[in-house]
């Protein structure tokens, strides 16, 4: 899917940079990388309201995870 977006000649020049360091193969990565940043960042947020933190969440989503593939298991 295609979107358009205007960037200030400031944007433009730091993710020219980013493609330039050869880390980010377009400009359509260096965007997708930062929108992935700012769900992680968004989510950490949220826990953070609840009392959790995101490794906390991720540990306790591997561990309920694992339990679900065990039983599982167990039922074929």
């Amino acid at each position: 899917m295609n979107v358009s977006i205007e960037l200030t000649p400031e944007l433009l020049e730091y993710l020219e940079r980013k493609v330039k360091s050869r880390r980010y193969k377009s400009r359509s990565e260096v965007v997708r990388e930062a929108i992935r940043m700012m769900m992680k960042a968004d989510l950490e947020r949220i826990l953070e309201e609840k009392g959790l933190d995101l490794e906390k969440f991720e540990k306790e989503r591997e561990k309920v995870s694992g339990e679900l593939i065990e039983k599982k298991s167990g039922e074929i």
